[in-house]
């Protein structure tokens, strides 16, 4: 597998630079709608992927938030297997940051600020991989796409619109910042929302009343207990057991009233294999069988979808060998944090994670990448799409390692 040339690596560096430079940054989740954060990068994006030559395609998940996908014209796609390489345009806010979150700042080896990490270095990875891949009329039989979604970081908003409108590929490459190792599971998210209801009384005389807040604590009990004991039953061999935590709890009106009612919600991440469906009615008898089921109710259950990629495929096998050769990676690895993986591969497509940068680095006060993971990830996936010209990537054939 070649290097990147000097040139090579400042352009995927610049290019960083300048999506970084765009404020994409998510601000209070009811506000995002009416916002529309992706706004500036989506518009800048569209113009970027036509001056590579690619045909773009706005998707609206809302009006004004639009996801992006985009094509060389010039592959033609009947008969052919396709290949998406997607990354999301929004990030975390900016607000608290201890760096300059827009600046693209270069110290240490290392680029500052929001979206660095998570994504934007994937998404510069990406996008100088497949310029580099056309420009040396290199690239592999399949149908190439880029895919640019919005509002991941809000439950994977806008990958769940794309598979709802009937987007499809074969096979998808997401970039999130695994080390620049190959991912292919992920745990489920599923996010419960419950509340206990009781009778309000003055706070003096309790006993004429029925405490909210007590059934919430035993309630409590159960989730971090026996449901989640039944849940860490099923192992996978690559995310070990479900988990299950109360993350939220809202209840009461006065320090001098009982209260009537007290909310919670529930972060549980589900292996695959398991049924969220399943999980939920386990939760649902088990409350009712220590706080009675006239005592609360389940207000909603959302889930997004698990990652289970199978190891023998050949995309996975190709970039494998690939991560390998250069970080030593010797077997498909496993997160507990979820992406836009989740609705492709429910919607029937290959789809593995990919990209440079370390999740720790996600979402913090001094968000950065290291150009060394920057520039290993972008030599990965030219090597990727340079090392079988012709040839398909979804298809068993030769090995790409010699390729590039």
């Amino acid at each position: 597998m070649r290097t990147l040339t000097d040139a090579e690596k400042r352009r995927v560096r610049e290019l960083l630079a300048v999506l970084v430079g765009i404020d994409s940054s998510v601000p209070a989740p009811q506000d995002e709608d009416r916002l529309c954060p992706e706004a500036r990068i989506a518009s800048w994006l569209a113009d970027h992927l036509r001056g590579m030559g690619m045909a773009v395609e706005t998707r609206e998940m809302v009006p004004g938030r639009a996801n992006l996908v985009a094509h060389w014209p010039d592959q033609p796609v009947a008969g052919r297997r396709s290949l998406m390489l997607e990354a999301h345009m929004d990030t975390v806010t900016a607000e608290g940051m201890t760096v300059d979150p827009f600046g693209g700042e270069v110290r240490d080896g290392r680029m500052y600020g929001r979206g660095t990490c998570d994504t934007k270095g994937s998404m510069a990875a990406f996008l100088t991989a497949m310029a580099i891949a056309r420009e040396s009329d290199r690239l592999p039989a399949d149908k190439l796409y880029f895919v640019a979604t919005c509002a991941e970081e809000t439950g994977c908003r806008g990958a769940r619109a794309l598979m709802a409108g009937g987007f499809r590929t074969d096979a998808a490459i997401v970039g999130e910042p695994t080390g620049c190792r190959l991912v292919t599971a992920h745990k489920q998210p599923l996010w419960i929302r419950l509340e206990t209801l009781g009778r309000a009384c003055h706070a003096s005389t309790p006993g004429l009343g029925v405490n909210a807040v007590e059934r919430m604590a035993r309630a409590v009990s159960v989730v971090h207990g026996p449901w989640a004991g039944r849940l860490a039953a099923a192992d996978h061999p690559l995310l070990g057991n479900s988990t299950a935590a109360v993350t939220c709890i809202e209840g009461g009106a006065r320090i001098n009233i009982i209260p009537a009612s007290c909310r919670a919600e529930i972060d549980a991440r589900i292996v695959p294999g398991l049924s969220c469906a399943r999980a939920v009615e386990d939760l649902d008898a088990l409350l009712a069988e220590e706080i009675g089921a006239e005592s609360f109710r389940v207000l909603s259950a959302e889930s997004f979808g698990a990652l289970d990629a199978p190891p023998d495929a050949p995309l996975v096998r190709r970039l494998l060998d690939l991560c390998r050769q250069a970080n030593g990676q010797s077997g498909p690895e496993g997160v507990n944090y979820f992406a836009d993986t989740g609705p492709f591969h429910q919607a029937g497509i290959l789809a593995v994670l990919f990209g440079p940068g370390d999740i720790a680095q996600a979402h913090t006060a001094d968000e950065f990448i290291s150009l060394d993971q920057l520039e290993q990830a972008t030599a990965i996936m030219v090597a990727l799409l340079t090392g079988s010209p012709g040839k398909s990537l979804l298809q068993p054939g030769e090995n790409v390692a010699s390729g590039g």
